[in-house]
């Protein structure tokens, strides 16, 4: 099979994955979740007309014409505070005190604040006019009962979870997030923590994969398995078992000792592709097994990770509902030139962004030690598109940021 394009590989994830069923959740739990439904408002917010200040709730006719020369005078007959009632009224010539968020007495139309008001023994002066709702929040100023407050597809912010409380909702139907079994295949690999013999080397990839996952509230289940054929088909269905996703780290590539998509054919797997025009990560492998998607990624820690990164993640997260870009990008003016694979290929650099003396992002490729410290210190993507082999010093170029993730991340390059 050959290659096939990133922006081909992205069409036919998109395909094949579909954002699971709906679930209801507690708003303890809702934050960072795909509403499912609509959801409406239950209540006014505020459910009362209540007091914006500390001081004093007045009829505001009652101060039509005060003035330091002839300030306005009111008697104080009783007070109120915020969760609390009483049926003190604010008849012609008198005031209520009160606090912030306490119901306003009846009658009342108007808060004057406590430092605008003078104390005298009969009650208190008002030295200027006050206009009919000040310092007043009126009822369903926040939010009007039976509105629709979400729609299908939008990102529970903390923000929007604390509106939604507002409004008298308790749980919200979210899309359920998908349960992903994670399988790295090898002899030389080993489990964090356990003794490390020589020529082996600790499962970088799998804590990787799930560190990003679990990023966006995704559980995971990690599994080694060594580089044994009969091994390989018992496990990676068993691993599948309760699950909902399967990726495989590992043995994509098809040399002898790379088993696992011949052991995926074996099993019966549906093939949608395998090997993509993107650098690192070419390897990468993508079919069905038993109607779940299985995303096979390449061993080699920087293949493996951008595979997932501009595939299996962002297919993931549909699946989780979201639909907006998995990462910021921007464009950013190049410090260094870049050199690309071929033509036709996808190509991407790690890189460091700054900001030149104008404001505008600068980035330049990282240039590591290691393979594994320019995946743990760069933060942003250098794009390096189909039909360019070569990006310029001073070229502006397309940046994907890696160091925050966004309002709502999830589908595609």
């Amino acid at each position: 099979m050959k290659p096939i394009g990133l922006k081909e590989a992205w069409e036919l994830v998109r395909h094949h994955t579909k954002p699971m069923e709906s679930e209801e959740v507690s708003l303890e739990e809702a934050t960072g979740r795909i509403l499912s439904r609509s959801v409406s408002a239950r209540v006014d917010s505020p459910s009362a007309d209540v007091s914006l200040k500390d001081g004093y709730a007045v009829r505001s006719i009652d101060t039509a014409q005060a003035s330091k020369h002839r300030p306005a005078r009111l008697r104080v007959v009783g007070s109120r505070f915020a969760g609390e009632w009483s049926e003190t009224k604010t008849l012609p010539g008198s005031c209520v005190q009160i606090t912030s968020g306490a119901i306003l007495p009846e009658y009342a139309d108007a808060v004057v604040a406590i430092e605008h008001c003078t104390k005298t023994l009969e009650g208190i002066q008002i030295l200027e006019t006050v206009p009919p709702g000040l310092n007043v929040l009126v009822r369903g100023t926040d939010i009007v009962a039976a509105t629709t407050l979400g729609e299908p597809g939008d990102w529970l912010s903390p923000g929007m979870v604390g509106w939604l409380a507002a409004a008298g909702l308790e749980r919200v139907p979210v899309v359920r997030l998908p349960e992903v079994s994670l399988v790295a295949t090898g002899d030389e690999v080993v489990a964090p923590g356990a003794p490390l013999e020589p020529g082996q080397l600790y499962a970088s990839n799998l804590v990787t994969l799930s560190a990003w996952l679990r990023a966006f509230g995704i559980d995971t289940a990690m599994e080694i398995v060594p580089d044994r054929r009969e091994q390989i088909e018992r496990e990676l269905p068993r691993a599948l078992e309760g699950k909902d996703v399967l990726l495989t780290s590992g043995g994509a590539w098809g040399s002898e000792r790379d088993l696992v998509v011949d052991v995926l054919e074996g099993l019966g797997w549906q093939r949608v592709f395998h090997r993509v025009r993107i650098g690192p990560g070419k390897a990468v492998g993508f079919g069905l097994l038993a109607g779940r998607p299985v995303f096979c990624l390449p061993g080699g820690p920087p293949s493996n990770e951008m595979a997932f990164l501009q595939l299996a993640l962002p297919g993931i997260l549909r699946m989780a509902g979201r639909r907006r870009p998995l990462f910021t990008s921007l464009n950013a003016r190049l410090t260094e030139p870049v050199q690309g694979r071929e033509i036709d290929w996808t190509q991407f650099k790690r890189g460091k962004l700054s900001q030149g003396r104008d404001g505008r992002f600068l980035v330049t490729p990282y240039r590591p030690t290691s393979r594994l410290e320019s995946m743990a210190l760069a933060d942003c993507l250098i794009l390096v598109p189909e039909g360019a082999e070569r990006l310029e010093t001073g070229e502006w170029v397309s940046v994907q940021v890696l160091t925050h993730l966004p309002d709502g991340p999830a589908a595609g390059p």
